[in-house]
């Protein structure tokens, strides 16, 4: 009898449908405000590197662990690219009333390297769950993606990150990188409003901060032919990448 409860509920437990169309933004928990916003940043970066980062928040994880459903999300919708792994699933499920808040990111196969468990832990402890603890998911997400969009463009590496976090501290490298942020920001609108093309782009978000700039480099996984933004957003959907188990989780 109580194995077959156990089956029962089991087959009931599900992974949320693969968006059709092809989605990167899935706010199924309703909590972030400029979705439309985020889904066009993160549809221009897969574009541009071929690196897939895929949000995804739920109210209710189905009786999964959030690891458990952050890697069955990425098997089973695809998130990567097939030939390089390089999907990335953060994963939410809001705090309530009655149940604490948990995040996970699963990071595929071909971008561990750039994106290691540790790094991961830190920006789940520094960026998300700061934000998560206010009740802002968005700006959150947006924190956590001005570190890891750059490292995956191959800006920097986790390495030279993490050291330059805990010499400076978590403060001065905000500062240097929202100075940074304006003065690209202002060469960029001079530039554009002098008909002059740029060799970059910029994406920006509305978070309250800085716009998030993503100039040069190849970055971990990308295909050999991707620079700058491109024409469009065009990103060519979910292509099959694997998870091998790497990440990091928190809670709230």
């Amino acid at each position: 009898m109580v194995l077959t409860l156990l089956m029962c509920l089991t087959l009931l437990a599900q992974v949320p449908k693969r968006p059709d169309p092809p989605k990167l933004v899935n706010d199924l928990a309703n909590v972030l405000v400029n979705d439309a916003v985020l889904e066009d940043t993160l549809e221009r970066f897969a574009h541009a590197t071929s690196n897939q980062i895929c949000v995804v928040t739920m109210h209710d994880l189905q009786g999964y662990e959030p690891a458990e459903m952050a890697y069955k999300i990425g098997q089973e919708w695809g998130v990567g690219d097939k030939r390089f792994n390089n999907g990335v699933v953060i994963l939410i499920k809001p705090k309530t009333a009655t149940s604490s808040g948990k995040v996970f990111i699963a990071t595929g196969y071909g971008v561990e390297g750039a994106l290691p468990d540790a790094l991961c832990r830190r920006i789940i402890e520094n960026k998300l769950i700061p934000a998560f603890r206010s009740g802002d998911y968005e700006a959150g997400v947006w924190n956590a993606l001005a570190v890891m969009m750059p490292i995956l463009k191959g800006e920097y590496d986790a390495e030279e990150y993490m050291e330059q976090e805990s010499e400076m501290g978590t403060e001065d490298v905000i500062a240097i990188i929202f100075f940074l942020a304006i003065f690209f920001y202002i060469l960029y609108s001079s530039s554009h409003n002098d008909g002059s093309s740029g060799t970059g782009g910029r994406s920006t978000g509305t978070w309250g901060g800085p716009p998030i700039i993503f100039t040069g480099g190849s970055g971990w996984g990308s295909s050999s032919g991707s620079s700058g933004w491109g024409g469009g957003s065009s990103w060519g959907g979910f292509g099959g990448g694997s998870f091998g188990g790497g990440g990091a989780g928190g809670s709230w």
